[in-house]
């Protein structure tokens, strides 16, 4: 750069010496005084020659047009491009000042940048001459004069003159190097007044640089755009701050020439791999993003999926809707060939992948099925989008079927909708899903089937025949069965639904064979072993429905069942029991028919697993449970059943099972009066006397706790309560509290009793456990407290322990009973094994 101390020798051997100060008014005197001072040219004759010829103390300098000429307008100089080069950086100072070029000074420096372009940008120019140059460049595009906009219109117009590409690329780099181009430049119009303008690409911008023309702009913009060095900035670089929602708007306007800057951009993404973010993703004030909202208007190439993938993730989703569609369909196109592109393997996968189901159309639904169809579907796409689309439509949705985009909205996926509007199977329903049956439980399609189904399952009655119901249940049961070809998480998420959806598809009742088949389902895995237990119940055992022979016929044959497993299977048999004894008698009361001969076969099924329970109860504390259940439904159903339903035989077997040593009904007194009473009908006998037939009633006990003893006439009483308490309604809780806090006491008693009530008291005390009436929130819930709590001081470190525990947690898991005591079941369970 110059020393402002020393004088340019341009100025001091070409210019001073011819310098005209002839004709001037004293206002341009004083500027010329003041340019020349900024000069350094304090020493010569014309600057002494102004100052003492002229009293200048009192005028204000005015640097015209006139002046400017004299220290500026020197064409001369131009003609030798070193000596020109010289002319202009000697400048440098008077623009410091303040002391800019006039319009015709101006344009005769443009005519020689012009010319000497090349000389500038070759070798024989020395960094710092180029340096001084754009200084001197850059002083007069800010200055607020007319030399501003001539200056910037030359560097405008030759940084998008790519038929010189060389000087243009020059021009670039040294206005990026010197920051030129990026800040202001100035208008004087016609009636001298200036306007200051930002170097932004909009109206004004067009009309000062490109004759009002957009169009003109646009064409050279998009020119330009692909043209540079690889890995340097280049005019985009420089442009950069000029982007502005005005460019934006007239994107959105004119749509051909946003496909026009898409071929740009895809050049320079492409061949230049440079990013050009900024320009992709314009914005006007509206929020509007025109590039990338124009991808929906075109046919995409692999360009355009370029393109899409580096948009701005903040766009608004409602932006992308037809875009989304565009590349579903190039996804499409050609036979979907676009998947073995570089282009779908570097962008397409991760358009897809990078966002959650919102964001895309519910046509990829329909593509994704089409694509990844088991029959027709080509391995390596299957597998791929089968990724894709299961973690985005499935995993991700947890439990539900996915919010996705439908007709610019959010639309939430519902089975109906999907059945009726996307798939559109009911002509071909059978080859449909059978093609999809072959492929289990493990494909994902059938796991979005499944969650189809079942989201759809309460209007499945109305969208398909009652064939294709049948259909429809044999697909879910063979996926079902399936499921155990695929890990733990896809079974136990998805067998639910298919459980769940067969129970809606079944609820019509009759077909026991389809009952079965779902039921049976809970071999499978225990995540569906309540709900199949459940429904097996719902069918078995349905209050709402009027009996028939049929039902009653199947409790009493899977009773075995219920008995060979030790009460795992058919354990809704556990509930028809301890409830179903009345309703049974009361349905046999009102048949007019002679019944006699099938429930002689009933009753002798239901005393053969009697005894077999009896027998082996000892070795299995299950077995104990299912004796006192089917006492307790032998109760309910022959205190109920009118003495003429049963025939002589059926009586005499009953008694005399009644009396016999393996039978453990004798503290069963209203089960031994029912059996008396049908035998007494059919053979006369002398009377039952009241003391061989009841217990003498135990007196109300109400005894301070502190004095209570722990005698047989005690124990007898709180056994009496605990056996009969069912039949007489009285939970005495007061008769049970001081045995549970003198525990200890009781323990050494039955230490020394040789009767072996011990061990009927636990048995006692073990059903009361399973008693719904005592579970945990009923009227009787203290009742149930105490007796869990005895039964756990007396079993607790004893040899049974384990058998207990074992049997207990086989009933809380059994589904039959409610959470509240299946938890309180549970907690005897923990209370034994701690």
């Amino acid at each position: 750069m110059n020393n402002p101390k020393h004088m340019s020798a341009i100025y001091k051997e070409h210019i001073l010496p011819q310098l005209n100060i002839a004709s001037l008014e004293p206002a341009e005197v004083k500027a010329l005084i003041q340019a020349l001072e900024a000069l350094n040219a304090t020493d010569y004759d014309a600057y002494h020659t102004l100052k003492n010829n002229t009293d200048l103390e009192h005028v204000t300098a005015i640097f015209t047009e006139n002046v400017a000429q004299r220290i500026y307008f020197y064409p001369k100089l131009y003609a030798n491009e070193e000596q020109g080069l010289a002319f202009v950086t000697s400048w440098l100072p008077l623009l410091e000042k303040g002391f800019y070029p006039d319009k015709k000074s101006t344009n005769k420096l443009v005519e020689f940048l012009q010319f000497s372009l090349s000389y500038l940008n070759s070798e024989a120019v020395s960094k710092n001459v180029k340096t001084q140059v754009f200084h001197v460049l850059k002083h007069i595009v800010l200055s607020k004069s007319e030399a501003s906009l001539p200056i910037a219109r030359f560097l405008v117009h030759y940084i998008f003159d790519i038929r010189d590409v060389l000087n243009s690329d020059f021009l670039i780099q040294q206005c990026l190097q010197h920051t030129l181009l990026n800040e202001t430049y100035s208008v004087v119009h016609s009636d001298k007044t200036i306007s200051t303008f930002s170097f932004k690409i909009d109206n004004h911008f067009i009309e000062h640089f490109f004759e009002n023309d957009w169009l003109k702009f646009i064409s050279k913009f998009h020119y330009i755009l692909p043209v540079g060095r690889v890995y340097m900035p280049g005019a985009y670089d420089l442009m950069l701050p000029w982007f502005s929602e005005e460019l934006a708007l007239f994107y959105k306007d004119h749509l051909e020439q946003t496909f026009e800057l898409h071929k740009a951009l895809k050049e320079r993404l492409i061949f230049g791999e440079v990013k050009s973010l900024e320009l992709l993703n314009l914005k006007t004030t509206e929020n509007n993003y025109p590039v990338i909202v124009g991808l929906e208007s075109k046919v995409w190439d692999a360009g355009d999926v370029l393109l899409f993938n580096n948009r701005d993730k903040n766009i608004p989703i409602l932006q992308l809707d037809g875009s989304y569609m565009r590349f579903i369909h190039w996804l499409t196109a050609d036979s979907g060939s676009h998947f073995y592109t570089e282009a779908f393997k570097d962008y397409g996968i991760h358009i897809l992948s990078e966002n959650s189901a919102e964001a895309l159309p519910l046509q990829c639904i329909p593509f994704w099925f089409n694509t990844c169809h088991p029959k027709t579907g080509i391995a390596n796409q299957t597998e791929t989008y089968n990724t894709v689309f299961s973690k985005l439509l499935i995993e991700d949705c947890k439990d539900v079927l996915p919010t996705m985009r439908f007709q610019h909205k959010d639309f939430q996926a519902t089975g109906a909708f999907l059945l009726q509007n996307v798939f559109q199977t009911q002509d071909n329903f059978k080859g449909w899903l059978d093609d999809f049956k072959k492929a289990g439980l493990k494909n994902p399609l059938n796991q979005f089937l499944v969650r189809t189904f079942f989201d759809a399952r309460e209007g499945l009655a109305e969208l398909y025949t009652t064939e294709q119901q049948e259909i429809l249940q044999k697909y879910l049961l063979a996926l079902a069965y399936s499921s155990r070809d695929t890990n733990n998480a896809i079974r136990t998420q998805h067998l639910p639904f298919i459980v769940k959806t067969l129970a809606t598809l079944s609820v019509e009742p009759g077909n026991f064979t389809r009952v079965n088949e779902i039921s049976a389902l809970k071999n499978i895995d225990a995540c569906v072993e309540d709900l199949c237990n459940a429904f097996a119940r719902g069918h078995y055992i349905n209050e709402n429905r009027p009996l028939n022979l049929s039902i009653i016929q199947a409790w009493f044959n899977y009773l075995g069942d219920f008995y060979y497993s030790s009460g795992q299977e058919a354990v809704w048999i556990s509930d028809v029991l301890n409830t179903q004894g009345v309703r049974t008698a009361t349905y046999f009361n009102a048949m007019e028919e002679d019944v006699s001969f099938f429930l002689d076969r009933a009753i002798n099924r239901i005393i053969t697993f009697h005894r077999k329970c009896e027998l082996k109860q000892d070795d299995n504390l299950m077995l104990g449970t299912i004796a006192t259940q089917i006492e307790i439904y032998l109760t309910d159903f022959l205190g109920t059943l009118e003495k003429d339903k049963l025939n002589a035989n059926t009586a005499k077997y009953l008694h005399e099972y009644s009396k016999g040593d393996e039978a453990g009904f004798s503290n069963l007194t209203e089960l031994l009066v029912a059996i008396e009473g049908f035998n007494g009908m059919h053979f006369k006998q002398e009377p039952i006397s009241e003391h061989s037939t009841t217990l003498e009633p135990m007196p109300s006990i109400n005894i301070e706790m502190e004095v209570v003893e722990i005698n047989q006439k005690y124990v007898d009483a709180v056994l009496h309560n605990l056996e009969n308490y069912r039949t007489s309604g009285n939970c005495d809780t007061a008769l049970l509290q001081p045995l549970d806090e003198k525990i200890e006491e009781f323990k050494t008693w039955l230490a020394d009793d040789k009767t072996g009530i011990e061990s009927k008291f636990t048995q006692v005390l073990y059903m009361t456990l399973l008693d719904t009436n005592l579970a945990p929130g009923t009227t009787s819930e203290t009742y149930g407290n105490l007796c869990r709590s005895i039964f756990v001081h007396l079993v607790k470190d004893t040899k049974m322990a384990p058998s207990y525990a074992m049997g207990l947690q086989a009933m809380a898991n059994s589904g039959a009973y409610s959470e509240h005591l299946k938890t309180a079941l549970l907690e005897v369970v923990h209370q034994l094994k701690a």
